[in-house]
């Protein structure tokens, strides 16, 4: 695979690769998407090398008059191996390469519409994994907090893609830097490849009032959850007793400004049941005390949003639960990590700027056929 790799070759391999097959596991009928043990291959998180996938689809498509070798290895080392493989596999070559193909081939699937120009993100938190030994060098499981090594906190950014997610970048955790940094850098990432940025889900970690401002000045909604505080507490409290409630006004105060006090940075909130809890049967609980206040307040969970959203009255439900839908991205990503979802799909190099690549393939992976 050099610099010089046709584009539209790229796009065969795509489309190629996007035709789901159906497959039976224990009786049960399931759909698999050949791309996905591509990626997962390439990225070591398969018992498959991922190029010589590539390379064998290349062999067919190209009818075996190919100029080039189509025995070549993995084009990036598993994570597990970088230091043993850093003397026979040239990282910057190989990123290199990456990047040429991406500034090649995004003008044109943007311009044949392949890939969306609109993207929903989600931003999570997440422990560092760890692999196994040359003979099994593949995620094992999570560094534990307790133990010969602490487990080291990354920030992750995934695009959200038709249900699936994407992982395009991730960050080591600093001491003494903003969690919110993160966000600002991957959206200027997205927007130098001119693409848009129309709905931002975020981890509770990233509740940060100058992150909400900056992305109220770029005009990006944000889902995100609410911390608990004693107003948010009186506030549930409410949404139990009407129905009306169940959207409010919340407001986080600014720095002090001299004649005009704290302003506040003000945005909608909606109370929803948590996983598996109806909120009409929380509503009930409440009405009929059959159950403890504190223990159905911690059953309510709330997302801020900037966004339009309106109390679940009937006819008018739609927008309200939308929101918590659309959340649900950044929830697949947490769930992902702990269940190994085989739909997301993680970049192991230390370049950013590579994502770029997996983000091409993954969206015309959701976009095609």
């Amino acid at each position: 695979m050099g610099a010089k790799f046709n584009k539209n070759l790229l796009v065969k391999i795509i489309k190629s690769y996007c035709k789901p097959r159906r497959k039976r596991y224990d009786g049960h009928s399931s759909e698999e998407f050949p791309i996905v043990t591509l990626f997962n291959a390439l990225v070591g998180n398969s018992q498959r090398t991922g190029t010589q996938i590539l390379n064998r689809k290349l062999i067919v498509l190209l009818k075996n008059n190919s100029q080039q070798s189509t025995n070549k290895g993995r084009i990036l080392p598993h994570p597990s191996q970088m230091r043993e493989y850093a003397r026979r596999f040239s990282m910057e070559e190989a990123n290199q390469t990456f990047l040429n193909i991406s500034k090649e081939i995004l003008p044109l699937l943007l311009e044949q519409k392949l890939i969306p120009r609109k993207l929903k993100i989600a931003f999570d938190f997440h422990k560092e994994l760890y692999y196994g030994k040359k003979d099994n060098p593949y995620v094992i499981g999570i560094k534990p907090e307790k133990g010969t090594k602490k487990a080291f906190i990354w920030h992750t950014c995934s695009v959200i893609l038709k249900g699936r997610e994407m992982q395009i970048g991730s960050e080591l955790l600093k001491k003494g830097v903003k969690a919110g940094r993160f966000v600002q850098k991957m959206i200027e990432f997205f927007e130098s490849l001119e693409l848009i940025i129309e709905l931002t889900a975020m981890d509770k970690e990233y509740y940060q009032k100058w992150i909400f401002k900056y992305l109220d000045g770029k005009n990006i909604t944000y889902i995100i959850p609410v911390r608990e505080s004693k107003t948010l507490k009186g506030m549930k409290e409410a949404a139990l007793k009407d129905p009306k409630d169940r959207v409010q006004t919340y407001g986080m105060k600014e720095d002090y400004v001299k004649g005009k006090g704290y302003p506040l940075i003000e945005f909608k909130v909606g109370f929803y049941g948590k996983k598996n809890v109806n909120f009409g049967k929380l509503r009930a609980q409440y009405n009929n005390g059959t159950r403890d206040l504190k223990d159905i307040l911690a059953d309510i969970f709330v997302l801020a949003t900037n966004g339009f959203i309106q109390s679940p009255i009937v006819k008018k439900k739609y927008k309200f639960y939308k929101t918590r839908k659309e959340y649900g991205g950044r929830w697949r990503i947490e769930i992902s990590y702990r269940e190994g979802n085989p739909f997301i799909m993680y970049s192991t190099s230390a370049t950013r700027m590579l994502g770029i690549f997996t983000l091409l393939l993954a969206c015309c992976f959701t976009t095609s056929g």
